[in-house]
């Protein structure tokens, strides 16, 4: 009896962990893709200063900046419910 509780002990905390590093990397990647779109809106501003200094405007204005096939999405992580068998 005992062992067979140790067991499930392990196997409880085993499969918690397991749902906490995927937890912490659906983080890290949404993160990722954050720091992404925000390195892409650099781009887009850079973008847009060179090609007024290269034409030589005084001002300009980038009304519209399309970029095809990007995605930008979530990981979603299924939890796992453990009964708590006492």
């Amino acid at each position: 009896m005992k062992k067979k509780k140790k067991k499930e002990i392990r196997k409880i905390a085993a499969s918690v962990a397991a749902v906490q590093s995927q937890v912490a990397f659906a983080r890290f990647a949404t993160a990722l893709a954050a720091v992404g779109v925000g390195a892409m809106a650099v781009g887009a501003l850079a973008i847009g200063s060179l090609a007024i200094k290269k034409m030589f405007l005084k001002t300009g204005q980038i009304d519209r900046l399309q970029i095809n096939e990007l995605e930008v999405g979530r990981l979603k992580v299924k939890e796992l419910e453990v009964e708590n068998r006492a």
